[in-house]
């Protein structure tokens, strides 16, 4: 009996796994400040060869279109794909309509849950962003995005 629940059990999570639909948001609306960022090393530390990466900082301010969801109950994900270049680490806070957190290239992480308040969700956020030395180009886009999964 106890393998028949865990079983059942299993199967919800994998058809809820196969289920999750996750839809992607506008937030074409959104824009950093400043619009262009220069990465810069981390300071060298004593008896270390090498610099440890690189890093930026910017604000970006947040205007995410929510009006086909308004009412609906959900988890919305802020989402940076891998790309071919270096890893990238992203550390974040907020004002506050949204969860601060932290996200590596690859990854996505919550930033909101519940139900969908209105037409658009609104939030600064101040963002710390880390490479590997191993950085190599000159520019390069970051392709944040975000994803809601409706309950």
């Amino acid at each position: 009996m106890k393998r028949l629940r865990f079983l059942i059990a299993a199967a919800g999570l994998i058809a809820t796994c196969v289920w999750a639909n996750p839809h992607r948001l506008d937030d074409s609306l959104s824009h950093t400040v400043p619009p262009n960022v220069q990465m810069q090393w981390l300071p060298m530390k004593s008896g270390q060869a090498f610099a440890g990466g690189m890093e930026a900082s910017l604000r970006v301010n947040i205007r995410i279109d929510t009006r086909d969801w308004i009412g609906r109950t959900g988890r919305i994900y802020m989402v940076l794909p891998r790309d071919q270049a270096s890893s990238i680490e992203a550390v974040w806070t907020t004002q506050g309509r949204l969860q601060a957190g932290r996200l590596v290239s690859g990854e996505r992480a919550l930033v909101y849950a519940g139900q969908i308040p209105g037409a658009t969700l609104e939030d600064q956020m101040l963002v710390r962003l880390r490479s590997n030395a191993d950085w190599t180009s000159n520019t390069r886009r970051l392709n944040f995005h975000f994803e809601l999964d409706v309950d």
